[in-house]
């Protein structure tokens, strides 16, 4: 079965999400429950063997729950 790996700027926005929501010692579940989704879909996102990925409504959503903007979550440079 072939499955589709993630980009490298996918993989820096997950990281980037990841990071940002451990030192706010938020959880998957919490994240979760805040944007409307599965704590199985933040596992995904957060796998870098998995597909799943943040849409730019996730990342805006996200932001407004760490109380932070969705550009802390891109990288400073095309990847």
């Amino acid at each position: 079965m072939f499955v589709k790996l993630k980009s490298q700027f996918d993989l820096y926005v997950s990281s980037a999400v990841r990071k940002m929501r451990i030192a706010k010692e938020v959880t998957q579940a919490d994240l979760a429950f805040e944007i409307g989704v599965s704590d199985g879909f933040i596992s995904q996102v957060e796998s870098p063997k998995s597909p799943s990925k943040y849409n730019l409504n996730h990342l805006n959503k996200i932001a407004r729950y760490l109380n932070c903007s969705p550009r802390d979550f891109l990288p400073e440079n095309p990847l």
